[in-house]
């Protein structure tokens, strides 16, 4: 780990966490009819609780550090080949994933595009950062 710029991984971990609020701002209607609730019963559900919050910033931050160990073993040594490599993984294992699961659950085509949509251009942001930003000897 000690060739990771943990800067750069906190950076990219955070930046994916703003875009996620702004995401499912924007999309938030669209999103909570997708999983078959209202703002009051979301609310319900979680309440005031940080918990959400806390378990997406630590997420990006563990895909951010993942990024950063995998980017230099695939030879992904620049903002542009970061992106790529970030938004091919984000299609490739979380899409393809939540892509099965939402068959299985009956869940709408929007809402997969609405989540893994968030993925893929989190992951592609992610691996831009981690991808130029690269720790200096």
């Amino acid at each position: 780990m000690s060739a990771i710029n943990h800067v750069a991984v906190w950076v990219a971990g955070i930046v994916q966490f703003m875009l996620g609020a702004g995401w499912y701002t924007a999309l938030g209607r669209v999103w909570m009819a997708g999983i078959g609730k209202d703002q009051i019963q979301l609310a319900a559900d979680i309440g005031h609780s940080p918990l959400p919050y806390i378990i997406s910033l630590v997420t990006g931050l563990v895909i951010a550090y993942t990024l950063a160990w995998l980017l230099p073993k695939v030879g992904a040594a620049s903002a542009a080949a970061g992106a790529k490599t970030g938004a091919l993984l984000g299609l490739a294992l979380i899409g393809t994933t939540l892509a099965q699961n939402y068959g299985f659950e009956a869940r709408p085509v929007s809402l997969w595009l609405i989540n893994a949509g968030y993925m893929v251009v989190g992951m592609a942001i992610m691996g831009a950062i981690v991808g130029h930003w690269r720790k200096t000897a």
